[in-house]
């Protein structure tokens, strides 16, 4: 599955832990569309093992940072794990600016790779 808005810069420490880093600014009319890409991929990262994202250096197999800004404004994102949803303090209705960075074990990253076609 290929995304559509969101381009990955990727990198690996020396323990294997990979981290992709994505920032995107569309037009206001695919903000809906950047937000469901958003909520696709942490519910595909969420079903990948038992562990909600957390630390890896606790043991944790996934984690991620997701800012949103409209203007100068941060919107508040909190994702919810039990029913897979991302829940926003406003809906944006102007350009947003979207930051999202997911860091992963090595067979996290190996999983991500395959499903999502990511660098």
């Amino acid at each position: 599955m290929d995304l559509q808005f969101l381009e990955f810069d990727c990198s690996e420490d020396s323990e294997g832990v990979v981290c992709w880093d994505a920032l995107a600014q569309p037009a206001a009319h695919h903000t809906p569309a950047l937000l469901h890409e958003v909520t696709q991929l942490l519910a595909w990262a969420d079903r990948f093992g038992p562990q909600a994202p957390g630390p890896i250096e606790d043991g944790a197999d996934w984690d991620f940072d997701l800012h949103i800004r409209v203007g100068n404004a941060p919107i508040s994102a909190h994702w919810n794990s039990s029913n897979q949803t991302l829940a926003l303090s406003s809906l944006p209705s102007d350009e947003i600016t979207l930051s999202l960075s997911i860091s992963g074990t090595p067979a996290f990253a190996q999983a991500l790779r395959e499903h999502w076609n990511a660098p």
